[in-house]
Order: structure tokens, then sequence, then C-alpha cells
């Protein structure tokens, strides 16, 4: 049987046999050749090498002899797959070396026929895998130490928002007193005051005013972090909230030359946080009224229903932004580098809890502007109905 394979699979090189027989014999992949009861007739230096054989050894041996013991029962079925069907391609096994250690392998194996067309044994070509799995291992191994590094990262994080907002809420214990007797003392309610200690209790005050938005945007900033900003949802007719932020600020649009004109839609009802909602409204037309030029500023207000959300607008003529810059715009701490930016101050923080009220609320917050001098636009939308488990993306 081996003398009829090898001269089956060597007689078709005729006159190059000798050509292909050194192809085989020094090639730096792993041949075998078997007959088709497994035991190996021949096999190349490199196959007996890598065992650890010497290729007398290999020659008689069965394929199973070389093949790892936990592999064997998949080895069997391959092999009987083979006699079966004449086919073995891409197969991975384990192999066994001669001083019993394993590597794995792929291998791939061409039938060999008799003269009467009869399968009488197989050419197999193995790859050493070694470098392969190990690199495979190492990849799984560093994969494993980034989730672990990861997962550590994220408690350190959860850690630092929930320090930071233990902190604020400390911080903010304490303002809300000093601001009620500072009150209290301007009301010369301890008893009067002269003109100069008037003014330089309003000066404390107002810092202290300055110290607790800070504090309450923090804490804000770090309930959204955390995702533990409570909503207190009703249903609330979004412009009536609008008109009444609206007569808040006349007073100081009015001083600053500054028109505030509104289109609202009537009965637009959502389901939402009215202070929350009030909250960005307000904070947004804060900041028109700071950016917008005095004696001439026009803030523009619109409210409409637009595919089941109720969509507002607030423009401004103001300083505008360059249109690169729009998506930083609601990040935490985002502030324009510009003189007017720097004359009002400001936590960087107004935006990015406006952007996380909304999302919590399951609308959407963007901005538009034609760039800097041309004024900007912010809309936002809020769902008419009520959405289960927004997400909020901060």
């Amino acid at each position: 049987m081996a003398s009829e394979i090898k001269k089956q699979y060597f007689t078709e090189f005729s006159d190059s046999d000798k050509r292909y027989r050194d192809l085989y014999e020094e090639s730096p992949q792993l041949f075998r050749t078997i007959d088709r009861d497994g035991k190996i007739i021949d096999c190349n230096k490199a196959y007996a090498s890598t065992l650890g054989y010497s290729k007398e050894e290999v020659l008689g041996a069965s394929i199973f002899d070389h093949t790892a013991d936990n592999d064997l029962p998949a080895i069997r079925e391959s092999f009987r797959a083979w006699r079966k069907n004449g086919l073995v391609k891409g197969r991975e096994i384990w192999m066994k070396r001669k001083d019993g250690t394993i590597f794995p392998a792929l291998l791939n194996a061409t039938s060999i026929f008799g003269t009467n067309g009869l399968l009488i044994g197989s050419n197999t070509v193995i790859t050493d895998l070694t470098e392969i799995h190990n690199a495979r291992k190492k990849i799984q191994e560093h994969e494993v130490l980034i989730e672990n590094q990861l997962e550590e990262l994220q408690k350190l994080a959860r850690s630092k928002n929930e320090f930071i907002a233990m902190i604020t809420h400390e911080l903010k214990t304490p303002l809300v007193p000093i601001k009620g007797y500072l009150d209290m003392i301007l009301k010369e309610n301890f008893g009067p005051l002269t003109d100069l200690q008037k003014d330089r209790i309003k000066i404390v005050k107002s810092s202290a005013d300055s110290l607790l938005s800070l504090v309450v945007d923090l804490l804000d900033a770090q309930k959204l972090e955390l995702g533990q900003l409570k909503l207190v949802k009703e249903e609330n007719d979004i412009g009536k909230i609008t008109l009444d932020i609206i007569e808040t600020i006349k007073a100081d649009a009015d001083k600053k030359g500054i028109q505030v004109q509104s289109s609202l839609e009537d009965s637009i009802i959502c389901p939402c946080d009215k202070n929350r909602i009030s909250q960005v409204i307000t904070n947004i037309l804060s900041n028109s009224l700071d950016f917008c030029p005095t004696d001439g500023g026009i803030i523009k207000i619109r409210l409409s229903i637009e595919n089941k959300f109720a969509k507002m607008l607030i423009k401004d003529n103001g300083i505008g932004m360059a249109k690169e810059n729009l998506g930083h715009l609601f990040k935490r701490f985002y502030q324009l580098d510009t003189k007017t930016t720097r004359e009002h101050g400001g936590s960087g923080l107004g935006l990015s809890i406006c952007r996380g009220i909304i999302e919590t609320h399951g609308g959407k917050i963007w901005a538009e502007s034609e760039g800097l001098g041309k004024g900007l636009e912010i809309y936002f939308t809020l769902p008419l109905t009520e959405v289960t488990n927004p997400i909020p993306k901060i």
C-alpha cells in the first residue's frame, strides 16, 4: 500500500520528481503522507524535527500517536470524515511532541487515489500555530487586564463623582442661611445701617449669590453625571412657563436696551419638571442677554410643535460662535476664550446642565451659528408624551 501511494503521488511529476521531492523534503511546513489506516509512510524534515523525532521513528507511526490526548476524539472523528468524503480543510488540532509537550496546528489534507479511483491515502500539510496561539493568548490577557483596569477606573470615577456631590452639598448647606441672614440685615431687621454698611453688605450678598449659584451648578452637574437628578414631571404649558420667565428678565433687558420678541403657540402641554425646564430657558436667555449688544440687541423666542415634540428656538444677534466650536458648547466647563466671556465669568456648567435636563426628559438640544458676530441660535425639543427611561448623555 505504501509503495502504491508513493508511486501514485510522485509518478505524476515524472522527470520533475526530484525537484518536487526536494520541495516536499525541504519545506518549512510540516508534511506527512499517510495511508488509509492513518499510518505515516512519509514525512519531511520539518515534521520530524518539530515533533522531536528522527525520520525513521516517524515512519510507521500512527497519526494518533502525534495527537494531543485531549484532541484524540476530535481527530478520530475528523479521520472518519476524511475516509468517507476525502476532505480535510482548515482543521485546528493540538499535536504532541516526543517529549509530551503539545502545540496548536492547522491541518489541511490532499487525498491520494489509486489507479482504480479509490482513496488510498493523503498528503497532509500542517502549519505550526504556536506563535499565533501565543500572540492570541497575550492579546486575551491584555484584554482581561484592560477590562480590569477599566472597571477600576469606573469605580474611581464613581467614587470621585460621589465625593464631589457630597462636598458640593455640604458647601451649599451653610450658604443658604448666610444669604438669609444677609437679606435680614439689609432689611434692617437687627437694627439700622449706614449707607456705607449697606453697600458693603450688598457686595457680600452678591458674592454669596455667585458662590451659591456655582455650588448649585456643580451639584446639578454631579447629579446628572451619577444619574441621580430627580424630575417631578407634571403636565405643564411650555408657553406659559416661557412667558413667566420673559416677564422676570424684562427689567434687565430694558435696562440694556435689548428687545425680547416671542412667538409662542398656545396650549403646548408637555409632561415635564416645571422648575428644571424653567432653569433651562432662564439659563439660555441669560446667556443671550450677556452676549447681545447693548442698545440694539434682539432676542427672538419661538415655540411650536414638530413631529410630536415641542420645539423651542432662542435666537439672538450677539457675538455668535465659530461653527467648529458649536460641538463643544454643551460640554462641561467649556467657555469661549473671548473678552466678553471673561467679563461675564460663569462656571461653564450652565449649558451642560441644560443639555442633561433636556436629555433626561427625552428631548434634544443643539446650537447653530453662521459664525462670529452673527448671533447664536439654540434649539431644544421636549416630547409631548411621557418617555420611558431616557438616558442622559453628559
